[in-house]
């Protein structure tokens, strides 16, 4: 009876997993692409950000007030978002950047399928299901780097057709968070292996 519970939670997860791998990429898309279905320019409101063209001024770092900010107007020219023209090869370069992290996160998704495939098979502690544990682990890793590269490489890719490249790095608390979830698996992986190890000794010895 315990079989079947887990049998039929395990079977749905998975076709769960499933749906989250297909729709992934295709939200992206559609949210990159929103503009062609009458919503807002997801691209621009990007290209306007990279450009620093909203909001105040800044000058090596240092927040600038209005006066400040109009003597350095006029010291060094500035651009507008005219100077760099989104065409089809911008979007679609752009597009592949976003669906980086997609990558990262449907790889997530798709070896917990497999991990939740194996605990309806009975797998429950397997050096097969600790490895997937383990490639988890390291693909939480991996998403922490894709989201930090990833708004640079999409500002470059903008502003590519314009006269300068822009590119900025952000990095938040949820991303060091997303990293420390990364270690902490991979080394629940380690240890889960370990003991594995150990209990197999046992059972050979006894």
């Amino acid at each position: 009876m315990k079989y079947n519970k887990l049998e039929h939670m395990s079977s749905l997860i998975e076709w769960i997993l499933l749906f989250a791998l297909l729709a992934t990429p295709i939200m992206t898309v559609l949210g990159t692409w929103s503009h062609l279905l009458g919503g807002s320019d997801y691209l621009q409101d990007q290209l306007i950000n990279a450009l620093a063209l909203e909001g105040d001024k800044v000058l090596n770092g240092v927040p600038l007030t209005m006066g400040e900010a109009s003597a350095a107007q006029q010291a060094v020219p500035t651009t507008s978002v005219n100077d760099y023209p989104l065409g089809l090869g911008t979007r679609l370069l752009a597009t592949l950047v976003m669906l980086l992290p997609d990558l990262v996160f449907m790889l997530i998704l798709w070896q917990l399928h497999q991990l939740f495939r194996g605990y309806r098979h009975a797998m429950l502690f397997t050096f097969s299901q600790i490895r997937r544990y383990r490639l988890i682990g390291l693909l939480l890793c991996a998403s922490f780097v894709t989201k930090i590269i990833t708004t640079p490489l999409l500002d470059t890719v903008l502003t590519l057709p314009g006269p300068e490249l822009h590119g900025t790095i952000n990095i938040s608390s949820s991303d060091f968070q997303l990293l420390l979830a990364g270690l902490i698996v991979s080394a629940l992986a380690l240890v889960m292996r370990e003991a594995k190890q150990l209990a197999d000794e046992q059972q050979l010895t006894v």
